[in-house]
């Protein structure tokens, strides 16, 4: 006879209706519903039996006398991500990032994590190459997960906290385009059926993902409103083109419809018209068969673009941050950027994006003095 739940942990019913397995959770209060795909079956019952237990260990309704070992926390943490609605990409990383602690810290169990024990693997992972924005994410994932775990009673305090990351050099990717090849460029795009999509990569500073997810219901041309509510990706392990969230829940956003940008929609939205491609709940940015676009043909036209007019290399990303570096630099105001490029966090948009010309530092030094001007002149 099988063992009762504990008080708490959930149940797992089979939806005849959704051909899947329901687990139900209360957590905090609320109840909610995960799903575990079916047929039904005593071998998908059993995965969505484990499905709970995870979640339940996860959530804190496991029972709390026995101390998980770091591999289940670390996989009830990324199966609670996914419940979460992380992106599958994500995902996959935390699944790395996983098989990097387990294999340099070994199966320990979780209240043996110690700060020194986590700068080992830090320090290790520099030694074997690994560049400081991958041992950052790692840190970050494992900073997350044990949060959950001071969060529901699992550990007294986040042993991450106290550690330091080796130091690493930090290395410079990317450049600012001028203003010059980005007219260069646009301009020998203006008749290409993607022109539209690097406008508004120029013009808003969003992400590859952001443009090629886009779908007609998000332009409102009489509010003149952009939404952007989800991204298009290659999915990591099969490289195929998916739509999901955004990356972070701060992307989410809608944004004004510039004249300019509503112009360029429309015609665009006319050429598709002309080519049996316009479908008014479709994709904005449909490939020639009517399909997603595949993200890396948007980067192999930007390359080749490049090539052709002679310009220097850059990334396709390097729209993005000309775009927050430009709005910092003419509002003076770096929370405008973080919230017209979706970000959070203010201090991302700064260190990771922005960039200082030699006209900055020219306009700065122009405009500071040291000699006192006439009105100031100390009289005494």
């Amino acid at each position: 006879m099988p063992r009762r739940n504990r008080k708490g942990e959930g149940s797992v019913r089979y939806r005849k209706d959704l051909g899947m397995y329901e687990i139900r959770l209360t957590v905090a209060g609320k109840r909610k519903s995960f799903y575990s795909p079916g047929p039904k079956g005593r071998e998908a019952e059993a995965q969505a039996h484990l499905l709970r237990r995870k979640l339940a260990l996860a959530y804190g309704l496991a029972s709390p006398h026995t101390t998980p070992t770091l591999q289940e926390w670390l996989e009830a943490h990324t199966l609670a991500a996914r419940a979460e609605g992380r992106r599958q990409n994500t995902l996959y990383e935390y699944e790395r990032y996983t098989r990097f602690a387990l294999q340099h810290l070994g199966n320990l169990r979780l209240n043996e994590l110690t700060p020194e024990r986590l700068e080992a693997l830090f320090r290790t992972l520099a030694q074997k190459g690994y560049s400081k924005s991958t041992i950052t994410h790692v840190r970050n994932f494992l900073h997350a997960a044990c949060e959950r775990a001071v969060r529901y009673g699992r550990l007294p305090e986040n042993p991450v906290d106290k550690t330091t990351l080796p130091r690493l050099p930090q290395k410079t990717v990317g450049r600012e385009i001028t203003e010059e090849e980005l007219e260069t460029i646009l301009q020998a795009l203006k008749s290409h059926r993607l022109y539209a999509a690097f406008y508004l990569l120029t013009a808003y500073g969003l992400r590859r993902g952001e443009v090629l997810g886009l779908m007609w219901p998000d332009i409102d041309f009489q509010r003149e409103t952009l939404t952007i509510q989800r991204a298009l990706v290659a999915d990591s392990r099969t490289g195929r083109p998916v739509l999901g969230p955004t990356k972070t829940s701060g992307s989410n956003r809608t944004l004004p419809l510039t004249p300019e940008a509503k112009e360029v929609l429309l015609e665009h939205r006319k050429i598709l018209e002309e080519d049996g491609l316009y479908h008014p709940q479709g994709l904005v940015f449909p490939s020639i068969h009517g399909t997603p676009i595949q993200p890396s043909n948007l980067n192999r036209l930007w390359t080749r673009t490049l090539k052709r007019l002679g310009l220097p290399n850059a990334r396709i990303h390097d729209l993005r941050s000309t775009f927050i570096t430009r709005i910092i630099r003419q509002s003076k105001n770096p929370k405008l950027a973080a919230t017209l490029a979706g970000h959070k966090s203010l201090s991302v948009a700064l260190q990771h994006y922005t960039r200082v010309s030699q006209d900055d530092l020219k306009e700065a030094l122009r405009t500071f003095t040291l000699t006192p001007t006439k009105g100031n002149k100390n009289k005494g």
